[in-house]
């Protein structure tokens, strides 16, 4: 019989919404960028409203992603309320667009995606290492508006951690290679 300690639990209530140019056109991902000084308003009435325990934001010129901690499945229902809920002023069609188009991913494979993105792997770019320090800033963005937590401090820190074995320790970023 397995048992199921906290973290397991909480690992399992570990989500990512993905929308990177595999899954999207650069000038739609665009329009999901929120500007720093709206951030906090608009994800703490996120986290109030969908019960989210913990939020980070990351938004890049080519990616933009939201990894979250909530004890809701993200059904089509928790996708449609977490759209209309950041974007107030979009239009319902769109975000019927966006919520149909999102790349989820829970738990383990969504923590393999962290590390992936991180790391360069999961890039238009693989080798860059401007994502690295994106992701860090996105990580002190959130626990200085007291959006995120625990789990994601930890995976944040072992991320980066596993990130900078990932460009030291292979010859990744020696020849970064575009996707286009």
């Amino acid at each position: 019989m397995r048992r199921y300690t906290k973290a397991n639990n909480v690992i399992n209530q570990f989500y990512t919404i993905a929308f990177t140019h595999r899954n999207l056109d650069v000038s739609h991902i665009g329009r999901l960028h929120i500007e720093m000084d709206e951030q906090q308003a608009r994800f703490e009435t996120l986290k109030e409203v969908l019960k989210v325990e913990e939020v980070l934001f990351l938004s890049t010129c080519n990616r933009v992603e939201y990894l979250l901690i909530t004890k809701n499945p993200l059904s089509a229902t928790f996708l449609q309320q977490f759209f209309h809920t950041l974007y107030p002023s979009m239009d319902e069609e769109l975000l019927d667009f966006y919520a149909s188009n999102a790349a989820i991913m829970q738990g383990m494979d969504a923590v393999n995606h962290v590390l992936s993105v991180a790391s360069s792997i999961d890039s238009l770019v693989v080798g860059e290492r401007e994502i690295i320090t994106q992701v860090r800033q996105a990580f002190e963005q959130a626990k200085a508006m007291k959006l995120s937590g625990d789990f994601i401090r930890v995976l944040i820190r072992h991320t980066i951690e596993t990130a900078k074995r990932v460009y030291t320790e292979t010859k990744i970023s020696l020849k970064p290679v575009s996707v286009v």
